[in-house]
């Protein structure tokens, strides 16, 4: 599969370089160079490069104008006599005595002004542009004091210069990729808000799905980051896009096409902490209510590490919740009682596993038929094992839909891999777990199988 992943940081926005309004003063008139396209921004700085170097030019014209002239005097013999000498192909005693005679007759007296200004020019651009070739310096006090100032803001606008430059290629080529770029893909897409080193494992695990997933991340970590770059190119089959932004913020949600979104996971955000800080899951909260009020439609899954703050993500319409360590002590205590129980459990959550937890329709001609005959079809069909079924109810107390439906370890580890499996459900429906039911149970059209391959 071709591999079709964008990091970007910024979405297009207006031009800080706004158009003024028009002026009949000269300023104003200037202003105009500062439009919105690019080539505007870099007619404006070539414009002021050029009055900068007439300045100069023209203020060392008038304070060094003696000095310049007779530069241009030797200049000019200097010229004069090679060019005689590479003509009559002189020897070495001739060119001397010619060179004399040459000198002689041309005199500072013969210089023009326009050949002086010319020449001011030339040794303006050579200082503008740092090169200094040392050929001629000025003699008066007035000079090299106004030369020392004109190296001085020569050095500075080069700086500035260049990095204006710099500035207008980069914005060019952001302008190109984000012209480029195809956000047709993100339809029924999952937004992850959040950053940590568990991003990556839930991107491994939706990669498992054999069908292309487009996905957007949501943090304030840097788009250079390691871990972001290596979790955008990662992974062929999914189209990962990083959206630099508080994800509590609406438009850092409407940049991760949130409308058009299917599911949206939160996670604990670690971006810009040290490694002694924790995150505030006060902020997982507010994700959550942002999310729900841009979206109505969006499943949100929200993971939390302190159990207290599951009231606020439940009063916040938060359809599912995962507390971090939820299953740790019982984990823990089968070690002991149920040794082997644990290590099942690992097994078929790991990543690198080949075992797998699914979520199946039932076929059309099942729908209706007892538990044990839906078993054997997915046991010679698939060669799996029928744990149980996912149930789409209108919503109430999931307490009282699962009084008899066996371990309350298992049906919690299977409700979290429901997650990745693609079930639709309106705000008012809710996905109920039957694990393990008799050979008598019946199912209906409400069911989906969840078998273990």
């Amino acid at each position: 599969m071709n591999q079709s992943a964008v990091s970007t940081s910024t979405y297009l926005s207006k031009s800080k370089w706004a158009e003024p309004k028009a002026s009949k003063s000269f300023w104003g008139r200037l202003a105009i160079f500062q439009g919105n396209s690019q080539l505007s921004r870099l007619i404006f700085w070539i414009f002021w490069t050029c009055v900068f170097i007439w300045v100069s030019a023209t203020g060392l014209f008038f304070l060094e104008y003696p000095t310049f002239k007779t530069k241009v005097a030797e200049h000019l013999s200097s010229l004069k006599k090679a060019e005689q000498f590479v003509n009559q192909n002189a020897s070495l005693t001739e060119s001397k005595e010619l060179s004399v005679k040459i000198a002689d007759d041309i005199k500072t007296e013969d210089i023009d002004i326009l050949s002086t200004y010319f020449y001011t020019i030339w040794w303006s651009v050579t200082t503008f542009t740092t090169v200094g070739y040392g050929d001629i310096s000025p003699q008066s006090i007035y000079g090299k004091a106004f030369v020392i100032l004109v190296m001085m803001a020569g050095f500075a606008w080069t700086i500035i210069l260049s990095g204006s430059v710099a500035s207008i290629l980069v914005a060019q080529r952001l302008k190109e990729d984000q012209d480029s770029f195809d956000d047709t893909i993100f339809t029924d897409h999952t937004i992850i808000s959040g950053w940590n080193s568990m991003v990556s494992q839930i991107l491994s695990v939706l990669a498992q799905d054999q069908e292309n997933k487009s996905i957007v991340l949501v943090n304030e970590t840097s788009s250079d980051d390691a871990g972001i770059q290596s979790a955008v190119s990662a992974f062929d089959n999914l189209d990962i896009l990083h959206v630099f932004g508080n994800y509590t913020h609406e438009s850092a949600l409407s940049n991760a096409f949130i409308q058009r979104a299917k599911d949206m996971i939160v996670v604990p955000d670690y971006s810009n902490l040290s490694q002694l800080e924790t995150p505030d899951e006060q902020t997982t909260v507010l994700a959550v209510y942002t999310a729900k009020s841009m979206s109505e439609n969006i499943r949100v899954i929200a993971h939390i590490t302190d159990p207290e703050m599951a009231n606020h993500l439940q009063r916040a319409n938060c359809d599912e919740i995962v507390i971090s360590d939820a299953f740790t002590p019982k984990l823990l205590a089968y070690h002991v009682t149920h040794p082997g129980s644990p290590q099942l459990v690992d097994t078929i959550f790991s990543p690198e596993s080949q075992s797998d937890l699914q979520v199946h329709d039932i076929p059309v001609d099942l729908v209706g038929e007892t538990h044990e005959r839906i078993s054997r079809h997915f046991k010679f069909r698939m060669s799996g094992l029928l744990i149980g079924y996912a149930i789409v109810r209108p919503g109430a107390s999931l307490e009282e839909q699962m009084k008899s439906a066996g371990s309350g370890f298992m049906v919690e580890m299977i409700k979290e891999q429901l997650e990745r499996e693609g079930i639709e459900l309106t705000s008012d429906e809710k996905v109920f777990i039957e694990v393990n039911p008799k050979d008598d149970y019946v199912t209906n059209d409400k069911h989906r199988a969840i078998v273990l391959i």
